[in-house]
């Protein structure tokens, strides 16, 4: 290898190694203002919080911000609109629920007769098993004579 060659090798080398360096410096820097808007944007919504909570309580009032209280007042009321409908929904299903089985003592819905139910499913299942089990030795014997 010739000088020349390794004066190439050598400048390319180096260039490259401060190519990475840069690189490493300005991903740090990237994660940096990341993390620094991540945390901006958590005080921009503490205080919007405050700020809601303080017109709510007739603490402050500003023709600035009663737009979107007032937009997130609505918000708020839907919310409270759709959690409502899945409480009702499943109240109503547990309601159906245990009326399909009013008739029948042993499937009234408590968790002690869950637990029951679950019992004698798994007897079930191993009484299924073992006569399976039975029937295979006795298909084994019958083959062998």
């Amino acid at each position: 290898m010739d000088i020349e060659n390794k004066d190439w090798f050598k400048n390319t080398f180096e260039k490259s190694k401060e190519g990475v360096v840069k690189f490493t410096r300005i991903s740090r820097l990237r994660i940096e203002i990341a993390s620094i808007k991540k945390k901006a944007d958590e005080r921009f919504e503490s205080l919007g919080k405050k700020a809601f909570q303080l017109m709510k309580d007739n603490e402050i009032d500003h023709d600035f911000l009663s737009d979107d209280y007032k937009s997130l007042e609505k918000l708020d009321d839907k919310l409270a609109e759709l959690e409502n409908q899945i409480e009702e929904l499943k109240k109503r299903e547990e309601e159906e629920f245990t009326s399909s089985f009013s008739g029948d003592s042993k499937f009234v819905k408590t968790d002690a007769n869950r637990d029951f139910a679950d019992e004698n499913t798994a007897e079930d299942t191993n009484v299924s098993k073992n006569q399976t089990e039975d029937d295979d030795e006795e298909k084994d014997k019958s083959d062998t004579k």
